[in-house]
């Protein structure tokens, strides 16, 4: 039997947006136009106009669409994108029907005149794209710009979709959903420090056990891609053992460009172009293996899907923080807690980016 999605409080989460469904009744109201969507929603007055073409859409499609039972209205209803700062609608998306056999849906979308050139395009479609990787029919998105709406198709580009024909007019793209998530997997004091002053680590040794090494060869068969901080990697390599990650293809990020080394390569490019076109990649998960400064720069773009942080029963009082301020806040999801003999406790989430 087909699963019925019910109509009610789904919600996509970005930085700056909420992506909201619209239910049936909802629709009604935007068609209006008069501002009771906004009352219902409790939003800020918004100037937003429907053209003929998006109005004859919603009345001939859209709602009966939405209005069958039998259907995932999901794929078929307005997702509004509302603007956290300001309170106010600021632009549509809608997924054109459910996955077909291949896994393949179609998005349409756009931001109201006082809202464009802010990033907010690009952003809703990365909403998007996340949510779409939580549903287990979606293979892919394809999308459709006129080959004049420069600012449409870049927002397609932002998001790591590939120009894959054209007509006379249009451009056609298409993004191949990976579902590699990046994980930190890492161990820390109860306080919340990865080393003591001085990039001391020997509080870590107090849970060393023959034969237990708390998952982490399990862990390292999910992934075959890490990224690890320069000063994270000089520092492996300063304790007189084999990089342990050399049979995988390996990022040090430094703000310093040096040679290559065979799977090993150095990166000081933008390191959310780096994670999102690892991303749109096939392959197993990626590792961050830190430091600090590499998770907190990942944290502070959103990009880190999964933690899996070892806490050892110790208070240092001071060193390197795991965690900085000024972070955006971000929701989790508890997967697991594992305690262990010596002491050391296990916790594994994953990012809530909707609800």
């Amino acid at each position: 039997m087909k699963q019925i999605q019910k109509q009610g409080n789904k919600m996509v989460e970005t930085k700056r947006l909420t992506l909201k469904p619209l239910t049936y009744k909802q629709l009604v109201k935007y068609i209006e136009n008069d501002n009771s969507l906004e009352e219902e929603l409790k939003l800020n007055k918004t100037t937003r106009t429907i053209s003929s073409e998006l109005k004859e859409a919603l009345e001939k499609t859209i709602l009966p669409n939405v209005a069958d039972e039998t259907k995932n209205y999901l794929y078929s209803t307005l997702w509004t994108a509302i603007s956290k700062a300001d309170n106010k609608m600021i632009g549509d998306l809608c997924i054109i029907g459910e996955p077909n056999p291949k896994g393949e849906i179609e998005i349409g979308y756009g931001t109201y005149n006082e809202f464009q050139g802010k990033g907010y395009m690009s952003e809703m479609v990365g909403g998007i794209i996340e949510w779409t990787k939580t549903q287990p029919l979606v293979k892919s998105i394809t999308a459709s710009t006129e080959k004049t709406n420069l600012a449409s198709f870049r927002v397609l580009q932002n998001n790591g979709f590939i120009k894959i024909s054209e007509t006379e007019t249009t451009f056609n793209w298409a993004l191949q959903l990976s579902k590699r998530n990046l994980i930190v997997y890492i161990a820390t004091s109860l306080d919340g420090y990865i080393a003591k002053p001085n990039d001391d680590l020997s509080f870590l040794s107090m849970v060393e056990q023959e034969e237990q090494d708390y998952g982490y060869e399990e862990f390292v068969k999910t992934i075959d891609t890490v990224i690890i901080g320069r000063k994270t990697y000089d520092k492996v390599k300063s304790m007189g053992i084999d990089f342990p990650h050399g049979d995988k293809e390996v990022y040090i990020i430094s703000r310093t460009p040096k040679q290559d080394l065979e799977t090993i390569k150095y990166y000081s490019g933008d390191l959310k172009s780096l994670v999102s076109r690892l991303k749109s990649q096939a392959g197993k998960h990626i590792y961050c293996d830190g430091g600090s400064e590499i998770v907190n720069e990942l944290l502070k773009e959103d990009l880190i899907d999964e933690f899996i942080i070892s806490i050892i029963p110790i208070l240092v009082g001071n060193g390197t923080k795991l965690f900085n301020d000024g972070r955006p806040e971000q929701k989790l999801e508890l997967v697991s807690v594992k305690s262990f003999e010596k002491g050391l406790a296990q916790l594994h989430y994953k990012r809530i980016k909707y609800q």
